[in-house]
């Protein structure tokens, strides 16, 4: 399975084990939120969600940039930050929102209970991709 994504002026490609590896962070970091980065050849580096919540996300400035660093170090192309929503569906919460404001024409993909989904704000919020997979709720 591979959903193409538009991001920017590149198209990236949502590869089934790419999908499966953030839907595996996601079980992993249950009951917080996951958080990583999505590269171009389909590889998930997952980073540490320093609010350790269920409802949010965070991560330094300078653990985002060192990250990158170290992923076009190796020849990887960054192209998107996921994260997932343990408690909800992949639609993007109003911090979501005002996070992409930030990051015109970012792609943010977000794992949800109902599945996985992209988007980005450029000029108002835009959904450019969806996977819906089998969703099995923690307990």
């Amino acid at each position: 399975m591979e959903v193409a994504v538009d991001f920017l002026d590149a198209t990236v490609e949502l590869m089934e084990h790419s999908a499966a590896a953030m839907w595996e962070h996601r079980h992993d970091a249950y009951p917080q939120e996951a958080v990583g980065i999505l590269c171009s050849d389909g590889v998930n580096y997952p980073l540490i969600n320093q609010a350790r919540s269920d409802s949010r996300f965070e991560v330094s400035q300078t653990l985002v940039k060192e990250a990158i660093e170290a992923l076009v170090n190796v020849g990887r192309e960054p192209v998107a930050i996921y994260h997932s929503h343990p408690m909800t569906t992949s639609s993007p919460s109003n911090q979501d929102i005002s996070m992409m404001k930030n990051m015109p024409g970012a792609l943010s993909i977000i794992v949800g209970q109902d599945g996985i989904a992209a988007w980005r704000y450029d000029n108002g919020l835009q959904s450019v991709g969806r996977i819906e997979l089998p969703v099995k709720v923690e307990g």
